[in-house]
């Protein structure tokens, strides 16, 4: 049976509903992203630390997307974002995986010591099925409460997040989609095991609560029609990460950035590559949690290291996010802002010393081809 076919087409419940039946729930039993070119010019630069030429498009004015910097019209700017977490544990997540090629931003966290799970936003771009849909976790609270209010799509939680989490939507800060076995947001689809067989419509979902939601607000800076040239930068050809496996983004001139993972280009069921234009490394500190046995949560309010990788080339300084409220701020050594190239970016909260910027030969060549 499609997944597809459990979305059915019927009133609303209100969240609170939905947020009530999940109550003792817990964990549950790219082809490329869009381009930055907005015309068919270009303008030549050189960056001041190399003689090579690299080619910047030139960005039109006019209103821009808060997730990914290109143009958006005023019914685009009234949506909220949609969050859907989605599991990375193991095989069964990586095959069951669908959708995420679609957003805008995806942030990586670990949850339990070298693990790590996706907090997929979508706004502009609102594919028709994603998942494997998982739980929430008390990182959430943090990343989620800078979004503009967002609807939240998720497997459940257990008692502890989800009473922080109903805390937050009290603040008007989220509005909570948790799974409540009705078949009607998420659907558990019979082609896959469980717990990785839980999937949502985040179209279906923003349709029927985005009136309880607010318009999305971004949290990281775009290159616009004003600004002049990034600060000096140094070769970036890819990022190597180490947590459950070995992650790598390679870039491809052609494509952007390609993430690698389990050894081969990390691939939706359908065959989609996950590609982006900007590749974000926020070093990030975990604090085990204090609710959840083995679980750990990522400090985002604050300041850290950060390497940025935009077309090629890596700029290295430091994050900062003074209060929940705040979006990050990526600034160079030298103190210029780190502005992101319009398009799709991934986040990866990674912990010092597990991440170094280099890509082996074999891993490279998954991407560009037998001599990487």
């Amino acid at each position: 049976m499609p997944v597809r076919s459990g979305f059915r087409r019927i009133a609303a419940f209100v969240a609170l509903a939905l947020m009530a039946s999940s109550c003792g729930g817990g964990d549950d039993p790219a082809e490329g992203g869009e381009s930055g070119t907005t015309d068919d010019e270009s303008v030549d630069t050189v960056d001041a630390s190399s003689t090579t030429s690299t080619t910047v498009a030139p960005i039109e004015e006019g209103s821009k997307a808060p997730f990914t910097g290109l143009p958006a019209d005023d019914e685009l700017l009234a949506q909220p974002a949609v969050v859907v977490k989605v599991s990375n544990n193991d095989d069964r997540s990586l095959e069951a995986l669908v959708g995420i090629e679609h957003a805008d931003l995806v942030i990586e966290e670990r949850i339990e010591d070298r693990a790590t799970r996706f907090a997929v936003i979508f706004h502009s771009d609102l594919p028709e099925t994603v998942g494997p849909v998982r739980s929430g976790r008390s990182s959430d609270l943090d990343l989620l409460a800078n979004l503009g209010s967002p609807i939240l799509v998720f497997s459940g939680a257990n008692i502890g997040v989800l009473g922080q989490l109903r805390e937050l939507a009290a603040e008007g800060r989220v509005v909570l989609v948790a799974n409540d076995d009705s078949d009607i947001y998420l659907v558990r689809s019979d082609e896959f095991n469980a717990p990785d067989n839980l999937f949502t419509d985040p179209g279906f979902v923003r349709q029927d609560f985005g009136d309880q939601a607010a318009p999305a607000r971004g949290i990281v800076s775009f290159r616009t029609a004003d600004s002049g040239p990034r600060p000096n930068s140094i070769a970036g050809r890819g990022v190597t990460v180490d947590g459950r496996d070995s992650v790598s983004f390679v870039f491809d001139p052609a494509r952007g950035y390609v993430r690698v993972q389990d050894d081969a280009v990390h691939v939706t069921r359908d065959g989609d590559a996950l590609i982006v234009e900007n590749v974000v490394i926020m070093e990030t500190v975990y604090a085990p949690s204090q609710i959840a046995a083995g679980s750990v949560d990522a400090i985002t309010i604050g300041a850290g290291a950060v390497s940025v990788l935009i077309g090629g080339r890596q700029w290295s300084g430091t994050w900062s996010r003074a209060t929940r409220d705040d979006g990050y701020t990526f600034r160079a050594d030298s103190g210029e802002e780190i502005l992101l190239e319009p398009g799709r970016t991934w986040l990866s909260l990674a912990p010092a010393d597990t991440y170094e910027f280099s890509v082996d030969d074999e891993t490279a060549g998954l991407v560009l081809g037998v001599d990487g």
